[in-house]
C-alpha cells in the first residue's frame, strides 16, 4: 500500500479527531476491526462491532474511523478515534482517491466459468515484462477487494483481478473498487441461486460489467457465441466491445479447433492475419479463455505472437480439469475446485471427447452455490440428462445434495445398472475398485470442500498415487 498521512486521509475522508492525537504514518488499511493487527493501519469500522483497545496495546499507530464511538472502549495512548458522521461515504471517498492515484491498466474478468484460468493466463503472460498484481489462485471473494486495491503502490505497472458474481450488486461494487479500463464477460451459465431467487436474476446481474466503464476509452472484451451474454447485456453506448470466439464477427477468432498432444490447438485469426496456437490443458473451454487472454494483453501492449509463444508454456491452475495418471495406470481428470452447471457440462464434454477408445465413469457432486430451491433441482437433472447425452458409460453420484444428477440420468433413458449413488468415499472406491486400469478415464468432479473430508481424502490418494497433499 503506498503510505499516507493521516491528515492526507482526512482531507479526502473527512472527520473529527475525538481521541488521541498526531499525524502517524498509515502503512495498512482494513475494514473490519481484529485482535491481531499490524502497526501504522487504519481501520473503517463497517462491522460496527465492539472495539477494544486493549487489544492493540503493544502496536504502534493505530487510527479507527467510526460512527459510533462508543463502541470503541479500553484505548490506549497510542490509538487515534475519528468519528464521521458518514461512515461509508467516507470509505468509498478513501477508495476512489487511493484508485485514483494510479495511471495504469486494470483488467477485470468475470464469467461464470473460467475466471481464474483466463486471470492466470493473462499474468502468466504479462509478468514477463511487467509488476504485475493480481488475484491470488481463486480468492477472489469482496471481502479481499480492499487488499487486492491497496496491493497496488508506486511499483505496479499492470494489475489484472477476478470479479466474480454472488448476487445483485457484487460485482458492481469490484467494479467501483478497481475500475478496470479492460473488462472481460466470459460465459454467463447458473451458478450463484443461492443467493440470487432465479437464475435470470443471476444472469443479469453478470451485466453489472460495464458499471462505471468509460464509454470512449474503455474495452469490453465478450464472448461472441455466448446466447446469455446477448440476452441481457446492452452494450450499445460503448465504442469499444472487442469480440472473440469461432463466429465469423469475432475480432479474435479462433478456427481449426482441434483436441492435440497435451492440449488444444487452434488457429487464430485477427485482422486478417492467421497465428498458430495451441494452449496446455484440453477442451475447446479453453480456447475461449486464451483468446479472451489475448485479446486483454494486446490492448496492454502484447504483440498476439508473443501472446501465443508463452501461452503455449502456461501452467495449468490446480483441480482446473487436471489430467492426472491414476491408480494402476487409469487416467484421472482432477476437477474438484469447485462445481457449477456449466463447469460440470464442460468437464462431462471433456470426458467424452477424451474417452473414445477408454471405458468412461463421472463422478459429480454437489453444487455449494446453486442452494437447495426447486430451481437448483432442475440444474442437477439437467446435469444428469447432459450425463446421459454424454455416453459416458458409468455414472457415480456422490451425496444426498446431488441425487436429482442420477434421477436425471435416468429419466434419459441411461443403465440403472450404470448408475451408483454413493455416500462415502468407501463407497465410491468400491464401485470404481474392478474398472481401475489403463483402459479407463474418470472425471473426478466433486467440489473441494467435499473433497477434504477424511473418506474422500482417502479415495483421492488412492486414485492418484502421486497426490502431495
Amino acid at each position: 500500500m503506498k503510505h499516507f498521512t493521516l491528515n492526507e486521509i482526512l482531507k479526502q475522508t473527512g472527520g473529527d479527531l475525538c481521541y488521541g492525537s498526531g499525524n502517524p504514518v498509515i502503512k495498512h488499511a482494513i475494514n473490519y476491526a481484529k485482535k491481531d493487527i499490524e502497526d501504522h493501519t487504519l481501520i473503517f469500522h463497517l462491522d460496527r462491532e465492539p472495539i477494544r483497545g486493549k487489544y492493540w496495546k503493544e502496536n504502534h499507530s493505530i487510527v479507527v474511523i467510526t460512527d459510533h464511538p462508543e463502541l470503541c472502549t479500553n484505548l490506549e495512548g497510542n490509538i487515534i478515534l475519528v468519528k464521521t458522521a458518514q461512515l461509508e461515504e467516507a470509505y468509498w471517498k478513501f477508495i476512489e482517491y487511493y484508485r485514483g492515484l494510479f495511471d495504469l491498466p486494470v483488467i477485470g474478468v468475470t464469467g461464470t466459468c473460467g475466471k481464474t484460468t483466463t486471470k492466470e493466463m493473462i499474468r502468466q503472460i504479462l509478468i514477463e515484462d511487467y509488476k504485475v498484481k493480481a488475484t491470488w489462485m481463486s480468492m477472489n471473494s469482496m471481502s479481499v477487494n480492499l487488499r487486492y486495491l491497496t496491493g497496488i503502490d508506486d511499483t505496479t505497472e499492470v494489475a489484472v483481478f477476478e470479479m466474480p458474481v454472488a448476487y445483485p450488486g457484487y460485482l458492481k461494487v469490484a467494479c467501483r473498487y478497481f475500475q478496470p479500463q479492460i473488462r472481460i464477460l466470459l460465459n454467463i451459465g447458473v451458478h450463484h441461486l443461492a443467493d440470487c431467487e432465479t437464475p435470470e436474476e443471476y444472469m443479469k446481474a453478470k451485466a453489472e460489467i460495464v458499471e462505471g466503464l468509460d464509454p470512449n476509452s474503455g474495452i469490453l472484451i465478450l464472448n461472441a457465441d455466448d446466447e446469455n451474454i446477448k440476452r441481457v447485456l446492452d452494450v450499445s453506448h460503448l465504442q469499444n466491445v472487442v469480440y472473440i470466439g469461432k463466429n465469423d464477427s469475432s475480432q479474435f477468432q479462433a478456427k481449426d479447433i482441434k483436441y492435440a498432444n497435451g492440449g488444444m490447438a487452434f488457429t487464430l485469426k485477427y485482422q486478417n492475419k492467421e497465428y498458430d496456437a495451441f494452449i496446455p490443458g484440453y477442451g475447446e473451454h479453453n480456447v475461449y479463455n486464451a483468446l479472451a487472454a489475448i485479446a486483454a494483453v494486446f490492448y496492454v501492449g502484447i504483440d498476439i505472437s508473443v501472446a501465443i509463444q508463452r501461452l503455449s508454456l502456461f501452467e495449468q491452475v490446480e483441480e482446473h480439469l487436471e489430467f492426472k495418471r491414476g491408480m494402476n495406470e487409469c487416467t484421472v481428470i482432477n476437477d474438484t475446485w469447485n462445481s457449477s452447471p456449466l463447469s460440470m457440462a464442460t468437464a462431462l464434454g471433456v470426458l467424452s471427447d477424451m474417452s473414445k477408445e477408454k471405458q468412461s465413469i463421472a463422478l459429480l457432486g454437489y453444487m455449494p452455490q446453486l442452494g437447495e430451491g426447486p430451481y437448483a433441482i432442475k440444474q442437477y437433472e439437467d446435469m444428469g440428462k447432459k450425463a446421459a447425452e454424454s455416453k459416458i458409460d458409468i455414472l457415480v453420484v456422490v451425496g444426498e445434495e446431488a441425487k436429482a444428477i442420477g434421477t436425471g440420468a435416468l429419466k434419459c433413458g441411461m443403465d440403472p445398472n450404470k448408475v451408483y449413488f454413493c455416500k462415502t468415499g468407501d463407497e465410491v472406491y468400491n464401485v470404481l475398485a474392478p474398472y481401475l486400469n489403463e483402459n479407463t478415464i474418470i472425471l473426478l468432479k466433486v467440489t473441494h470442500r467435499v473433497m477434504k473430508k477424511p473418506t474422500f481424502k482417502e479415495l483421492r490418494n488412492k486414485l492418484i498415487p502421486d497426490n502431495e497433499e
